[in-house]
């Protein structure tokens, strides 16, 4: 890792234990591509819609959450299928129906967050 210096940029107070503090502190952070890729995947505005639901609702079947969209039941088991995929939400069986919710954990709170719940 490389030592940061005053001459790195033209500055006329330059804390450089503070700029070398969050230099180590950046680089200790392993995922933020991961995380890019989390948030943009969010970015859809149906995979929105569909958490927003989810949120409020706390549990739907992919046919209620197509009525409510007024999409097609494959459409949105499409969407599911990524937000499964990337363990935004869970699914548990009912009998025949598959059930979907939002994780637990911080995912969750941040969704809460986003929409202003709780």
């Amino acid at each position: 890792m490389e030592t940061l210096t005053a001459e790195i940029c033209s500055r006329h107070n330059v804390d450089i234990e503070k700029l070398q503090e969050l230099n180590l502190q950046i680089h200790k952070m392993k995922n933020f591509d991961e995380l890019a890729d989390l948030l943009a995947m969010m970015g859809n505005p149906t995979r929105l819609r569909i958490l927003y639901l989810l949120a409020i609702s706390q549990e739907l079947c992919v046919c209620d959450i197509a009525d409510i969209l007024r999409m097609t039941v494959s459409a949105i088991s499409h969407q599911l299928r990524r937000l499964r995929d990337r363990k935004v939400i869970t699914s548990r069986r009912d009998g025949q129906v598959i059930i979907y919710r939002l994780t637990d954990g911080p995912i969750n709170a941040v969704i809460k967050d986003l929409f202003n719940l709780e």
